[in-house]
């Protein structure tokens, strides 16, 4: 048995560890501070809307509660198909090619677990959400980063992509609009990297999850739509964040048949089926209406204007943020590290943000923040971020 010593030092170690995974995803731990301001949540602030809240319950209601088919109902897989074809130009049979996941999270694991062979690598632009690395660890291969840049808007330069691929490389993964940097990947970018995939026979695994979230005049592309690629893509995306329905724990692949049918076992391995209810209130958020989202985009881009308006006055930079709801900033300013910033700001504001080094080696000297925030406490905590942020400036002076 442990000493009283060891004991505590192990909840020391315990307790880090929780507070580094809390920042990774923008939680607040069950210590957060009396009076903290959570601005670096992964979480839309926004209820699920009513009709699909009724869908879950009417489905409760009408007895389904027991397993679904493991590749999920077919009302929904028909509706993912239709969606896919009206809003990303993908044709794809909702027999064979649509699998209905526990969320994307489980949509990622299934699709590393049921692609990659032990010490295969697959390539992704960096700063990255670090799921990713960890999946792919779990399935015996290799995350390799490509760097990209705040000046470039941290848009990735498939030639970079191209300069390390190796004998190993099996696939590229793809994140737009992305988390955390708020990059939207541009058509010839798209372009580039599909040329890459057909030259070395590559796959591609596009995380679209964030798709509906998009500002000014960018556009968001699906890289499966283009000539070519629907035999060599894998698109993942899901319900949690363009509907708020991030409990409701539902996700999907597309991809071509024969990816499918080896991802069905590691499925039911892992969950059988993603929860009845939700799915019959996902089909519901796919078919019903659809006008609620004009507002959320316009009450997410005011927001979206505030905070860069405010990291402007406060003298930070950041890549401007095409898509998503975060904003990934530059916090070198300070002379503080990502993870002294962090701890910085939470311990003299209450103010919690993500920090970068969580993000991929690029991510050191960034943190993420996020536009999920309502303005009552957008303001305040803004207010509180830049009174720390100019006194650790002035100290540079």
């Amino acid at each position: 048995m442990l000493q009283e010593s060891e004991s505590s030092v192990a909840a020391q170690v315990l307790s880090r560890k929780a507070q580094k995974l809390c920042d990774l995803l923008g939680l607040q731990t069950s210590v957060a501070i009396k009076g903290q301001i959570n601005l670096g949540t992964g979480t839309p602030d926004f209820p699920t809307p009513a009709h699909i809240i009724e869908a879950g319950k009417g489905a409760l209601d009408e007895g389904y509660t027991s397993y679904t088919p493991w590749i999920g109902i077919p009302q929904l897989r028909e509706a993912i198909a239709a969606k896919l074809q009206t809003d990303n130009g993908l044709r794809v049979d909702p027999e064979s090619e649509v699998l209905v996941t526990t969320g994307t999270q489980e949509a990622l694991m299934v699709t590393m677990l049921s692609l990659v062979d032990p010490a295969e690598e697959v390539l992704i632009p960096s700063p990255y959400y670090g799921q990713y690395e960890q999946d792919l660890i779990l399935a015996g291969g290799r995350l390799v980063p490509v760097p990209t840049f705040e000046q470039d808007d941290f848009e990735v330069d498939p030639r970079e992509i191209e300069k390390r691929i190796t004998s190993k490389t099996k696939a590229i993964l793809l994140v737009s609009p992305s988390n955390p940097t708020a990059n939207v990947l541009y058509r010839e970018t798209l372009d580039g990297v599909a040329e890459i995939a057909e030259k070395y026979n590559l796959i591609v695994i596009s995380d679209e999850l964030y798709e509906k979230y998009v500002y000014e005049d960018y556009k968001h592309y699906s890289i499966g739509s283009f000539p070519g690629m629907w035999e060599r893509t894998i698109t993942i995306n899901g319900f949690s964040k363009c509907y708020s329905m991030t409990g409701w724990r539902v996700g999907y692949i597309a991809a071509p048949a024969r990816f499918i049918s080896g991802m069905l076992p590691i499925k039911h391995a892992m969950t059988i089926c993603a929860p009845a209810m939700s799915q019959w209130a996902a089909l519901a958020a796919l078919t019903g209406p659809q006008d609620w989202w004009r507002e959320v985009m316009t009450e997410y881009g005011k927001r979206r204007r505030f905070w860069m308006e405010s990291l402007d006055e406060m003298g930070l930079t950041y890549g401007v943020p095409r898509g998503a709801y975060y904003i990934f900033v530059s916090i070198t300013s300070t002379g503080l590290s990502s993870e002294q910033f962090v701890a910085a700001l939470r311990e003299e504001a209450r103010v919690v943000v993500g920090s970068g080094a969580h993000y991929g080696e690029e991510g050191e000297g960034y943190v993420r923040v996020s536009l999920a925030v309502p303005f009552s406490l957008l303001e305040e905590g803004l207010d509180r971020m830049k009174k720390v942020v100019r006194v650790f400036q002035a100290r540079r002076k």
